[in-house]
């Protein structure tokens, strides 16, 4: 009993499954001279290996290496999200092209094309930018954030644009038509022509009272 009591817990073990120490360790050591020689055989180079594997150890346990590992396992939460999203980009990307194909469809449809469109429209921003200098820019954004461009000026100045058009019409067809001044009192009395003068009269006040005014 005491001698059993002396052996070591391997030695009672390997003796329970009929082996010896000695005879384990052999058995080991043929398993790795096979290996080895089989990687031989194949053309690796085991004690290159080794070495590269004791300059990875060592370069992994140097401090400074610890400390980045350190801070890109805090990251691993970020970066799976990152990779969450990566897995989605092909998506995003199918999506964007087909919005993109619904849009050139609507264009077509309107007799746009849209290659066509894209390519004037760089020349013709290119070309600008050439000939325009910085404070030539900023008196252009200032024309565009100015009263010229809001809705009811541009609505003044749609049914001008209409009105000399069907009174150049309406004169071209009927050339040998004139007004004199009778005629021109007899206007006076049109409702229509009523309104215009009314326009012009408070489009003169406005214009006379704002001449000298300096600009905003």
């Amino acid at each position: 009993m005491s001698e059993s009591k002396s052996q070591t817990i391997d030695q009672v073990l390997f003796e329970r499954m009929g082996v010896t120490v000695e005879d384990a360790v052999a058995t080991g050591t043929d398993v790795v001279d096979e290996k080895l020689a089989f990687a031989l055989k194949s053309g690796i180079d085991v004690d290159a290996r080794l070495t590269g594997v004791g300059h990875l150890i060592e370069k992994i346990s140097e401090p400074s290496t610890l400390a980045a590992l350190a801070k890109l396992i805090d990251c691993l939460p970020q970066l799976a999200k990152l990779a969450e999203v990566a897995d989605e980009i092909p998506n995003i990307v199918a999506t964007v092209g087909d919005v993109l194909d619904n849009h050139q469809q609507r264009c077509s449809q309107q007799g746009i094309d849209v290659e066509k469109a894209i390519s004037n429209g760089l020349h013709a921003a290119l070309l600008l930018g050439s000939q325009v200098e910085p404070d030539q820019v900023q008196r252009i954004a200032d024309l565009l954030t100015s009263d010229a461009f809001n809705q009811p000026t541009i609505n003044v100045v749609d049914n001008a644009a209409q009105s000399l058009a069907h009174a150049q019409q309406a004169v071209a067809e009927s050339p040998s038509t004139g007004v004199g001044m009778l005629g021109l009192l007899s206007a006076l009395r049109d409702p229509e022509i009523q309104r215009s003068l009314a326009f012009a009269v408070e489009f003169g006040k406005c214009f006379g009272k704002n001449f000298n005014s300096p600009p905003s």
